[in-house]
């Protein structure tokens, strides 16, 4: 038997675009970040190029899940073979500094937070490159169809979450 992934959608073409890229930033992780903490399941990284008092942190998690499907609203007769699975998590803390070029003595800081949670089955199936393909189609989901400008987060911030083109 030879199982295969169908992950059960099918985009339709969007006219001129090929594919999109996103500005991913390039983590120097030996030059730029230590370990703060960490244990088996749980890790802390901090950025060392950042001030003490405004310190950028990373922070990875991953637990077990007892059931998968808790929640799920799938039928148990196509459950598979084992519930199990895992959650993971990648969070990044910063806080911006915000100052005026003409008075000179303003300043402020912003707190700014994001993390991403990926929930799957254990099961061979899924491989990582179906979690990277899962990543990027979420990312997807935070812009207008075929564009990776800013303009539709700046909507949703805003509370209008609906894409410009539904």
């Amino acid at each position: 038997m030879s199982r295969v992934l169908n992950v059960n959608h099918t985009d339709s073409t969007v006219s001129g675009v090929s594919s999109l890229s996103l500005p991913i930033s390039v983590l120097n992780y030996a030059a730029d970040w230590g370990v703060k903490d960490g244990t088996q399941n749980d890790l802390i990284l901090v950025n060392n190029t950042s001030p003490v008092d405004r310190m950028e942190r990373i922070r990875y998690s991953v637990s077990d899940i007892s059931n998968i499907y808790n929640g799920s609203n799938i039928d148990p007769n196509l459950f598979m073979d084992t519930k199990r699975g895992v959650s993971l998590l990648a969070q990044l803390n910063g806080v911006y500094t915000i100052t005026d070029s003409v008075n000179t003595s303003y300043e402020r800081v912003a707190p700014i937070q994001a993390h991403l949670v990926l929930k799957l089955p254990v099961d061979a199936v899924i491989t990582p490159n179906t979690l990277l393909s899962l990543v990027g189609r979420l990312c997807s989901t935070l812009f207008d169809t075929g564009v990776t400008t800013s303009a539709r987060l700046g909507r949703m911030v805003r509370g209008s979450l609906r894409p410009s083109d539904l």
